[in-house]
């Protein structure tokens, strides 16, 4: 990636670079290697903060289009015990669902 680019240009500068001048060389590639290593960082962080922002906005679909169903329970909420109920109430009317499914297929 762009640390092993930046890793190979730097050992080459030190190949071609007088003696003399190898511990300010050093120094200014120290300055960038860190740079780079803070761009990714700030990189990641961003793509974390985006990822989370599309999660919330898929609990806020699915809340609304539960409650647009009519499912009781189901409204727009950030709040965390209310997320929970939420979930636990999805997870209630997913084994409903399986339970049902399995007695169709033993009287079938």
């Amino acid at each position: 990636g762009m640390k092993q680019e930046l890793f190979h240009r730097h050992k080459e500068a030190q190949q071609c670079c007088r003696p003399h001048n190898l511990p300010l060389l050093r120094a200014a590639q120290q300055r960038e290697m860190e740079a780079v290593e803070q761009r990714i960082r700030e990189e990641q962080r961003m793509m974390d903060e985006k990822i989370v922002l599309e999660l919330d906005q898929k609990v806020i679909d699915q809340q609304s289009t539960l409650e647009k169903a009519g499912v009781s329970g189901f409204y727009i909420t950030t709040n965390p015990q209310e997320l929970t109920l939420q979930m636990n109430l999805l997870e209630l009317i997913r084994k409903l669902q399986q339970k049902e499914a399995e007695a169709k297929r033993a009287f079938s």
